[in-house]
Formats: C-alpha cells, structure tokens, sequence
C-alpha cells in the first residue's frame, strides 16, 4: 500500500541531498570569490545548481507540458550528467505535465543503473510505448525497482530509504498516468530494457 506522506518525506530527503551537493561548493569557494579562477568555479557551480533545479521542478513537481527536445534539455540537470549521457528520441508533438514528470522519472532511475556511467536510451518502440535501456559497464537496475516490479509491497520499498526513493516514486508516477511498467525480455541486451505502456 502506497504511504503518501512516506512518499513525499523521502522525496523532499532526496531533493535536498542532491541539491546539497552544488550548494556545498557554492558556500566553499564565495569566501574567494574576488579571485577569478573561483569566480568562474562559482559561476559554473552556479549553473549547474540552476540546471538541477529546473529539472527537479518539472520531474518532482508541478510543470508544464513539455516536448521532448526540451525533456533532454532538463536531464542535463541531472546530478549524474557528468558520466551518464542520455538519448532521446526526435519526436514530435507536446508531452503533459504529467507525462513530463514520468519520463524524467524514469529517466533519472535508468541513470541510477549506471554507477559507472554510460547512455540512458530512450525511445519510442511502437505507438504507445516508450522504452528505457541503461547501456554501460557494471549496469544493473536498482534492487528495489526489480523488487517491486516483482510484485513486492510499497512499504517495503520506501524502508529503502531517499537512495532508492526512484523506485517507488516513478511507479506511483506511472499509476497516476493510467500506465504500466514492464520489463522486456528475451532482446539480447545485458540488461533488460523498462517498458512503458498503456495497461493490459
């Protein structure tokens, strides 16, 4: 059973840490801002701070609709851009604000499934439905993922903690949206490929 208020606490608990990160450095370094090797560290500090958090917005909270030109746009916001590339497809036409918040969900999580870095792939296999494929060394999906794909129980996931609060989150993403996820087998990769789709 999903526990909303769990939910949110360990989402906020990840927002926060990831955003930690950037603020950090911001705090470290304005003491020397006046010398211009630091001030172009904060500078560039700065904008990834600001690229995260337009992606946060518009995958935690409350966006726009979106295409998805702009959807690869945010994910260079992601906290592990630095090593993960991500790869969308050129379509066309406008995304909801939900379906926003789902795809960049789905997104970040298949990045968790790189821990040494690699390509998120993305793509629009048939009408309806999107597929999400982690291509790197080591990749491997988050144990709490395959869990609760595996039928496991909601609670159980979120006694995971923020680390794996993805997990949860992009499924209660994706029951919002009237979808479905599903692993796609028998295709060859390493890893099985996340499907995305319509129910039954």
């Amino acid at each position: 059973m999903l526990e909303p208020h769990r939910l949110a606490e360990l989402m906020a608990a990840r927002i926060f840490h990831d955003l930690g990160s950037p603020m950090a450095s911001i705090t470290a370094i304005l003491p020397q801002a006046t010398d211009p090797a630091a001030h172009a560290i904060l500078m560039e500090t700065a904008g990834e701070l600001r690229a995260r958090m337009k992606l946060f917005s518009a995958a935690f909270g409350h966006g726009d609709d979106l295409g998805w030109a702009e959807l690869g746009l945010l994910l260079q916001g992601a906290p592990m851009a630095h090593r993960v590339r991500f790869e969308l497809p050129g379509a066309a036409g406008l995304l909801s604000a939900g379906r926003v918040r789902l795809m960049l969900s789905l997104a970040l999580l298949t990045a968790e499934a790189l821990p040494r870095g690699g390509v998120v792939h993305i793509a629009e296999d048939s009408p309806g439905w999107v597929t999400f494929l982690p291509e790197g060394r080591d990749a491997a999906w988050s144990p709490t993922l395959a869990e609760l794909m595996a039928g496991g129980e909601m609670e159980a996931a979120l006694a995971d903690g923020p680390r794996r609060v993805l997990a949860p989150w992009a499924l209660a993403q994706a029951a919002a949206e009237g979808m479905e996820l599903s692993f796609a087998l028998g295709v060859g990769q390493a890893v099985a490929p996340l499907r995305l789709g319509p129910p039954g």
